[in-house]
């Protein structure tokens, strides 16, 4: 027996160079197509380097495990029967592989235990939408398999199994020793990896795909075995309750508190409330939308719309994908366990905005060009009460579908046509609420003349003038791009049309992303919940920038105040709101909790006041939704206990499926402002460095560029600010830094001013648009001490747009 098991491990440590061979291909793949564009070499061989000891480590910590796998088919005695059955284990183990890695190179993130959260039908459907095998993707799967049997044939012509004793003298000696290397190994994983990454898309790419994918399912099978706390400590609150005691038998049930703070700004219809009108944008992201946008935007259409609209820039899904959004915006729901709608005939009435309104006289209606079952989305808009769904089996022949034999359905101007014509055949007779959720910018980013879009991308680079040494990386992406370009040219050809109707004069329109696409590399863990928020009607009495944080939690809340005190609708005398209503602020503030759930079955992320806790890490939270890495155990811990608190409210719902009394959401009242309150102020800082304001001045006559900024310490002392250097960065267009330059060391006393004149570094840059950032820095180390401005347009050579200076 010894002698035989001494002859399986030879035979296994014989043939092993064939799997670690063809799974380096894999690797290879997977970092040629999903490397980050605009990295240094010295950058990109880090990343290549770190990715490697990864899979190093992987090998080691599942080698036992593969090589009890592997045992049987090394028993036989004839040589071709090993191969074959070895040959065909290992193969299915690297079309995982190639499979995961393909999936990551495609959507930008890690396949984990979301996977078995959708249903079989959801899968099929995406699998289709999405399927799209490329030259690349193809010869990810075949390369690895021809090199994995061509090594293997080699290896075992090249060995037999002569010398299987003196090679391997002592078969325990090696199993202790390759069992020590694995448990050392998962140690490493944990402690040195996460450590040597500070932002989280760098730390998905240098992660071990199949690795990850097998350890995520386990943590989540855990997790159904041994469920989360879910008991709810009063004392500790949760997101919505405010300053309200908490039932800890329905924690998330509190008096409804929301402020009007948008009646004001809407003049009166006249006459019955006015309509709505929700577009929940696929893959709608802040990062390629919006004036100040880190991509540039890619959406002129809606960057005019938000100019005369009430538009929110620091905005934030609470979902990483869709499966979130309607009980979030429309109910201002918690998650549960895999997402509100996931409950299926099991959820609770929503009772939200929808429902409400639905109760009151209103028509609503939902219209989608995809399946309108996929995520639920149709149980949980029939849940909510909703009227009319409308979906591709309602289309008919005059609408075209979407290119490509296999499509999710109808793309966006076929969607925005059809329910347009549905109005002109059925004028309302009573106010409505549609929502028309888009598809157009989702895998496999096919659209109607591509060949249209794919020229009008070439065309915005040179608007945005991106230079052309950048290109290439945004050129990466062109199918992503010109489905943001046609979404964009839909949606005015929508608001256009709808301009000539009569139900225009007393509708509001609200646009909002349902999360940022990941398919364009994501700058931050938080970039993938940062969308836009537009709300626009011609009953808006003037336009308005918002800079604080709100998220798509308050919308319902703060629809449903206006509402009531406007036009006396009634409302719930207490709620479930998950948020306490919009934020109106012009300046960058945060006066919310905010949990966010990347998947159905990741919720590890959370925004309180100026702080983002990133699965597990803090971070400074800034204008623009700019995170920094921060080092405050108190901040962290504090967070961590309002996040437990929320998650244990969560765990609760999940597990009874309740979110109030049977009545509770039935007992509709009437507006009473003495019972409503403004959100609270945020508490004063001791020591508050920012850059309040960055001018571009004109360049001088032998082309150097120069900046002024001003400077404050904004906190309440007591005492001045700790030393200090204004730091003045260029980037060019993907965030990759180009030089930067610094001032004099400074010391503010509270409320105290001070200006800095900087030079942009390096000098002589070539034709076309950077960006620039300024922050209080750290005299020694850099590391940043205060607020900032960042993306501040800077043009070189040619006429500079007016965005390109002035005061941000």
């Amino acid at each position: 027996m010894r002698e035989a098991f001494r002859t399986v491990l030879h035979r296994f440590a014989r043939l092993l160079p064939a799997f670690v061979a063809a799974s380096l291909a894999v690797r290879a793949f997977e970092l040629h197509a999903a490397m980050p564009p605009g990295q240094s070499r010295p950058e990109s061989l880090a990343t290549i380097a770190l990715a490697l000891l990864v899979d190093a480590l992987a090998l080691l910590a599942w080698l036992p495990l593969l090589f009890v796998a592997t045992w049987p088919c090394l028993l036989p005695k004839p040589r071709a029967a090993r191969l074959a059955l070895v040959g065909a284990l290992w193969s299915l183990l690297l079309l995982l592989q190639a499979a995961l890695s393909v999936y990551y190179a495609t959507a930008g993130v890690p396949l984990g235990a979301d996977l078995f959260a959708y249903s079989a039908a959801e899968i099929r459907e995406t699998a289709a939408g999405g399927a799209s095998l490329g030259p690349g993707a193809i010869a990810a799967v075949a390369v690895p398999l021809a090199i994995l049997w061509a090594t293997l044939a080699w290896r075992s012509r090249a060995f037999d199994d002569a010398g299987a004793a003196p090679a391997l003298r002592s078969a325990r000696i090696a199993v202790a020793a390759a069992c020590a290397a694995g448990l050392a190994a998962w140690g490493m994983q944990a402690l040195l990896v996460p450590g040597r990454v500070a932002d989280e898309p760098r730390l998905d790419l240098v992660r071990g795909k199949a690795s990850f994918f097998a350890m995520d399912n386990l943590a989540h099978a855990w997790s159904s075995i041994v469920p989360g706390d879910d008991v709810v400590d009063p004392a500790a609150g949760a997101p919505g309750a405010g300053a309200d005691p908490v039932d800890p038998e329905f924690p998330f049930l509190h008096p409804d508190r929301t402020p009007d703070v948008l009646g004001d700004r809407f003049a009166p219809t006249g006459g019955p409330p006015p309509n709505f009108v929700f577009v929940v944008v696929e893959g709608l992201g802040r990062s390629f939308s919006g004036p100040d946008s880190a991509l540039g935007s890619f959406t002129p259409f809606l960057d005019e719309l938000a100019a005369r609209s009430l538009y929110w820039r620091n905005f934030l899904a609470p979902q990483g994908r869709t499966f979130a959004v309607f009980p979030s915006l429309f109910g201002s729901l918690p998650f549960g366990a895999q997402g509100f709608s996931a409950l299926g005939d099991g959820m609770p009435a929503p009772g939200g905005l929808l429902a409400i309104l639905g109760g009151q006289g209103y028509d609503t209606a939902f219209h989608a060009g995809f399946d309108p079952a996929f995520d639920n989305e149709a149980a949980f808009m029939a849940k909510a009460g909703v009227r009319t769904i409308v979906g591709p089996d309602a289309y008919g022949p005059r609408y075209r579908r979407m290119p490509g034999a296999l499509s999710w359905g109808y793309p966006d101007d076929q969607l925005f046509a059809r329910y347009l014509d549905g109005l002109a055949d059925a004028p309302p007779s009573r106010p409505f609420v549609a929502v028309l959720q888009t598809i157009s910018m989702h895998t496999p980013y096919e659209v109607p003349d591509q060949a249209r879009w794919n020229a009008r991308f070439e065309r915005r680079l040179d608007e945005l003038r991106i230079p052309e040494g950048a290109r290439a990386g945004y050129r990466r992406y062109r199918a992503q791009y010109a489905s943001i370009l046609y979404a964009d040219d839909a949606l005015r050809n929508f608001f256009e049309a709808f301009a000539k109707r009569p139900e225009f004069a007393r509708t509001v329109f609200v646009v909002t992303g349902d999360h940022r696409l990941p398919e364009i590399p994501l700058t931050s863990r938080i970039d993938r919940y940062h969308v836009p928020l537009i709300v626009s009607s011609p009953l808006l009495r003037a336009p308005a920038t918002i800079g604080a944080v709100s998220s798509q939690f308050d919308v319902a809340p703060s629809l449903l105040a206006w509402l009531s005190r406007a036009y006396g609708l009634r409302t719930p005398r207490r709620a479930t709101w998950m948020g306490t209503g919009l934020d109106m602020a012009a300046e960058f503030r945060n006066l919310h909790d905010v949990p966010l759930k990347q998947t159905k079955t990741e919720l590890a992320d959370f925004v309180s006041g100026t702080w983002f806790l990133g699965n597990g890490r803090l971070y400074a939270l800034e204008d623009n939704l700019e995170i920094e890495p921060a080092d405050d155990a108190s901040a962290q811990a504090a967070l961590r206990r309002r996040f437990d608190a929320f998650r244990a409210a969560n765990a609760r719902f999940a597990r009874e499926r309740r979110l109030a009394p049977d009545d509770a959401l039935r007992d509709l009242v009437a507006y009473d402002a003495a019972a409503r309150r403004p959100l609270p102020a945020p508490p004063p800082a001791r020591v508050a460095l920012a850059v309040r304001s960055l001018e571009v001045l004109p360049a001088t006559a032998g082309g150097r560029h120069f900046v002024r900024l001003v400077l404050a310490n904004e906190g309440t002392g007591p005492g001045p600010s700790p030393p200090f250097v204004p730091l003045l960065v260029a980037l060019d267009a993907q965030a990759k830094e180009l030089g930067e330059s610094y001032g004099k060391v400074l010391r503010l006393a509270p409320g105290a001013v001070a200006e800095a004149t900087l030079a942009v570094e390096p000098a002589g840059l070539a034709p076309g648009r950077y960006f620039l950032a300024a922050f209080p820095s750290h005299p020694d180390t850099g590391r940043k001490l205060g607020a900032g401005k960042y993306h501040v347009p800077l043009d070189v050579g040619g006429k500079p747009e007016a965005a390109a200076s002035g005061t941000r």
